[in-house]
């Protein structure tokens, strides 16, 4: 992943806030890229965050509403489908 055309997030305060990751775990090389990418972007705003991985894209929804009841600031959910790769 490039980056190219991503928008500039600038000088992004999140100290104090609690992040949750949830992410699938189909296609893992993809996912992996999408994490560190929240990651990397979290950090440089200094939140809290942790990561949740859950089986497919179907539970994203589900696990971001248990982070929330669970005190979470946001979510970031990433997922990945790919067309044809499994029946939807």
């Amino acid at each position: 992943m490039s980056g190219a055309g991503a928008p500039e997030t600038g000088n992004i305060d999140a100290r104090g806030l609690s992040v949750v990751i949830v992410a699938g775990t189909w296609h893992q090389t993809i996912s992996d890229g999408l994490i560190a990418g929240a990651q990397r972007v979290l950090d440089a705003a200094q939140a809290t965050h942790r990561l949740v991985r859950v089986p497919g894209s179907f539970e994203l929804a589900i696990a971001a509403q248990a982070a929330f009841a669970g005190g979470a600031d946001a979510v970031v959910a990433l997922g990945v489908i790919i067309r044809g790769g499994t029946p939807h």
